[in-house]
C-alpha cells in the first residue's frame, strides 16, 4: 500500500475491493466509515467516494439507518458469469478440435508445460494468487489457440465476484489437486480429439457452483445469497 497520506479515493477503492475479494472483509461484515478513515488516514469524503464505487460494483450494501456491509456473495450472479465463461471456452474447445495436427501439438505442448508448473508450485507453500496466475495462463492458451485471448476482458470487472467465491471454494490442497487432474484430463481429450469428452470435462471443471452448492449451503450459508 502506498503512503496513506497520499492515497486517492481510487487507491482506497482498489485496496478495499482487494480486501473484500481476499475475504479480509467477510460477507455480511459491517464496514465503518470512521474505521476506514483511520485505516487509510484519509478524509470521509475520500472514503465515501470509494464506498460508492464499491457499492456500484455490488461489493458493498448500504442499509439506511443501519450502515454499510460487505455484500453476501450472490451465487446466481456468480453462476451467470461462469456460464458466460464456460460458453466461451466450450466454443474455443469446439474450434480447437478442428485445428490441424501441428497446431494441436503446439497447444498440447503449452498446456502440458503449464500443468507441470502447476504441479511444481503446489509442492511449495504458495498463495492462491500464485496458483491461479498459472491456472489463468492454462485457460488463456485455449482461447489463444483460436485467436480469442482477449474475450474474457469483457467481464473483467464482474469477475471479482467469481474470485470471491473461488476463495471459499479452494480451501485446501486436495482441491488444487483436483483442478490439476481436470487440466490433465482435458489435455487428453484434445489429443484424442474427443469433443464430447472435452465438453464434459470442461463443464465439470467450471460448473463449481452446481457441484458445491449443497456443501456451501450447509456449512457457510450466511455468506451467500442463493
Amino acid at each position: 500500500m502506498q503512503n496513506s497520506k497520499f492515497m486517492t479515493s481510487n487507491e482506497v477503492y482498489e485496496d478495499l475491493c482487494l480486501k473484500i475479494e481476499k475475504l479480509v472483509y467477510m460477507p455480511g461484515e459491517s464496514i465503518s466509515e470512521n474505521e476506514l478513515c483511520k485505516t487509510y488516514d484519509v478524509s470521509r469524503h475520500i472514503i465515501r467516494g470509494a464506498i460508492t464505487r464499491a457499492k456500484e460494483r455490488r461489493l458493498l450494501t448500504v442499509y439506511p439507518q443501519r450502515g454499510t456491509f460487505v455484500s453476501q456473495i450472490d451465487m446466481g450472479y456468480v453462476e451467470d458469469i461462469l456460464y458466460l465463461r464456460e460458453s466461451v471456452e466450450q466454443e474455443a474447445l469446439r474450434r480447437i478440435m478442428n485445428l490441424d495436427d501441428i497446431k494441436i501439438l503446439e497447444l498440447v505442448e503449452h498446456l502440458k508445460k503449464n500443468v507441470k508448473e502447476q504441479k511444481r508450485v503446489i509442492k511449495k507453500e504458495i498463495t492462491m494468487d500464485e496458483f491461479y496466475k498459472i491456472d489463468n495462463i492454462y485457460h488463456g492458451f485455449l482461447l489463444k489457440a483460436v485467436g480469442k485471448e482477449q474475450v474474457m476482458n469483457l467481464v473483467k470487472e464482474q469477475y471479482i465476484h467469481v474470485r470471491r467465491w473461488r476463495n471459499f471454494e479452494v480451501s485446501n490442497m486436495s482441491r488444487l489437486e483436483e483442478i490439476i487432474e481436470d487440466h490433465d484430463k482435458l489435455i487428453e481429450t484434445i489429443i484424442n480429439r474427443d469433443h464430447q469428452g472435452g465438453w464434459e470435462c470442461l463443464h465439470t471443471h467450471l460448473d463449481t457452483v452446481t457441484r458445491l452448492k449443497d456443501i456451501v449451503q450447509t456449512v457457510q450459508a450466511e455468506f451467500f445469497i442463493f
